[in-house]
């Protein structure tokens, strides 16, 4: 079946806003997610107007935890919306297999208040965050469907839906939400913290046996507490949930920068649960420093080996330093790998995304550089790209972390690449590839 210049493949699914379909862009012959809005609601200009305001939502925002927007078109009398396409789970499917360890929700909820904070910078709430509507690969986890996403302070009606019918999904709305309110970005904080209960308990913390008896339980009732319904939990991460579903939007954080922060705080984590974990290559990225508007993010800190004396001076550029450079957004791969490096006294520098990295690489010279293939900012590749073209007298050991099982590499990778290292890392591989550069 042909859609203007897409062929499309098969269909994954079927909702309120129309079908989405796998499909190949015949041009750039990549592929793509197809979202069709059908026939009837095309032809029906509020709903016509929600699609377009979807994609004018989703476009306006860049972020690795949000689904990109290609393009919107019309070929003949359907409209349809070209997207990324994103490979992975449903947050639901994982959720049904049971309660996830405390390691993984923190993970998973970090990153889709990532995505969130970005967005309710641009003037954007999603208003239906659920399991459904976030997919988690090893990869990356991604935001999807603001099909009912709200411009913030905007002239748009809060509730755009035919017969003025409060919108979203019953079980994850927030208070405000389910009267039918005037909503801002804290909604989407209620609705994750819901998600995140799900996630620690393997259940819903908001039921009824009808949905005006569910709103109803959302507004006037607490639900079990979450460190009776998910034992086990820090004291730490327990606060998290309950303060992300305060009943006043005003007794939440802040925002999702502030959420986030409580997040992380709120689970140190121990490099060896990495190894349990179900989606091992998801990491917590360290918070943002909260500021009015603060500059871009810069995560770099130098690691000097303990030594007796400090540590040496930069080199000048043009020598070759015995020093390292751990590119990776996860904290608990940057520990072992540190940990490894100063045990055999090997300096080293560390950055939790490929723009600090490549801004390392630009004042030092490295003999051993360990880079992740997805960082925020600028991913692995573009590192290693950077890498190949700047190369010094002497070239660098290049080791590429992944957790992507027989990840492949091109002539031109393997020119640069010494090796590659899986996750969860094999402690003693590394350690005898770091022996050897000692």
């Amino acid at each position: 079946m042909q859609l203007g210049t897409y062929r499309l493949i098969d269909r994954l699914g079927t909702g309120g806003m129309g079908e989405v379909w796998r499909a190949e862009d015949t041009k750039l012959l990549r592929q793509c997610a197809i979202k069709i809005l059908p026939a009837n609601l095309a032809a029906d200009p509020e709903w016509k107007e929600r699609f377009l305001r979807e994609a004018r939502s989703i476009a306006s925002v860049t972020h690795p935890n949000i689904a990109t927007i290609y393009n919107i078109e019309q070929d003949g009398d359907t409209l349809f919306m070209a997207m990324e396409l994103v490979e992975g789970e449903p947050l639901t499917k994982l959720i049904e297999r049971g309660p996830m360890i405390p390691l993984d929700a923190v993970r998973v909820a970090t990153h889709v208040a990532d995505g969130l904070a970005e967005a309710h910078r641009k003037g954007i709430a999603h208003r239906d965050i659920k399991p459904d509507n976030i997919i988690v690969s090893t990869r990356y986890v991604k935001v999807l469907d603001f099909g009912i996403a709200k411009q913030i302070g905007g002239t748009t009606d809060a509730n755009l839906t035919q017969g003025n019918m409060v919108i979203g999904t019953p079980h994850y709305m927030s208070p405000e939400q389910a009267m039918g309110r005037s909503v801002d970005s804290r909604t989407d904080m209620f609705s994750l913290g819901v998600v995140l209960y799900e996630m620690l308990s393997g259940r819903k913390p908001f039921t009824g046996n009808a949905v005006t008896e569910t709103l109803l339980n959302i507004v006037m009732h607490e639900p079990v507490d979450i460190a009776k319904a998910a034992a086990g939990i820090t004291p730490a991460l327990a606060d998290v949930v309950r303060r992300c579903m305060k009943k006043q939007p005003d007794q939440r954080y802040a925002d999702c920068d502030e959420l986030r922060t409580a997040l992380v705080k709120s689970l140190k984590e121990d490099p060896k649960l990495a190894r349990q974990s179900r989606i091992p290559t998801i990491a917590v990225r360290e918070a943002r420093r909260l500021e009015p508007e603060p500059p871009p993010r810069s995560a770099v800190s130098s690691h000097p080996a303990p030594q007796p004396t400090p540590a040496p001076a930069p080199p000048a550029r043009g020598t070759r330093a015995h020093r390292a450079l751990v590119a990776d957004d996860d904290p608990a791969t940057r520990y072992i790998l540190g940990s490894i490096l100063q045990r055999y006294h090997i300096e080293y520098d560390e950055a939790d995304n490929g723009a600090d990295a490549v801004k390392l690489l630009k004042n030092r010279e490295y003999s051993l550089i360990f880079v992740d293939l997805l960082m925020p900012r600028v991913d692995g590749w573009g590192v290693i790209d950077y890498v190949r073209g700047h190369r010094g007298n002497v070239a660098p050991r290049v080791f590429v972390v992944t957790g992507v099982q027989n990840q492949k590499l091109s002539a031109a990778d393997q020119d640069v690449v010494t090796a590659l290292l899986y996750k969860p890392l094999d402690i003693a591989k590394v350690e005898q590839l770091v022996q050897k550069s000692a």
